[in-house]
């Protein structure tokens, strides 16, 4: 979308995922859902994105830098997959953030109904997995 120089144009914030993941000094990067508006322009939240920026904070508020909404809305969980397959985050502090969610203990439950891992040692991941909270 083109904007003209005299437009302005300014983000709306649309529901509750405000989460700063990263800050040094007057800047940090926020994951937020927003849609962009001109001035005249009814903000909808049909047309809002979810959109990881680096932003300033400056003496008339916070300013947008750059930064990149998903395309789809499988996007954000690839990005969350690739990050622990790099090995990103604490390995403890993603599994109790894991154990927070509706479908984890049913997830937990049917972990291998679908596939055959075969081979090897088995052991009870839900065991492992529902001690998360005896380890804090």
């Amino acid at each position: 979308m083109a904007f003209k120089s005299f437009e302005t144009i300014k983000p709306v914030k649309f529901g509750s995922i405000d989460a700063v993941v990263d800050e040094k000094g007057t800047s940090f990067i926020a994951l937020r859902k927003i849609q962009w508006c001109k001035d005249d322009e009814e903000p909808d939240e049909t047309k809002a994105r979810l959109e990881l920026r680096k932003w300033r904070v400056t003496d008339q508020g916070e300013r947008a830098d750059k930064g990149f909404s998903f395309l789809t809305e499988e996007g954000p969980g690839e990005l969350a997959k690739v990050l622990i397959k790099e090995g990103f985050g604490s390995t403890k502090e993603l599994l109790k953030e894991l154990a927070t969610r509706e479908d984890f203990k049913d997830t937990v439950e049917h972990f291998n109904d679908e596939e055959d891992i075969g081979g090897g040692e088995l052991f009870d991941m839900r065991a492992l997995l529902t001690a998360v909270e005896d380890v804090a």
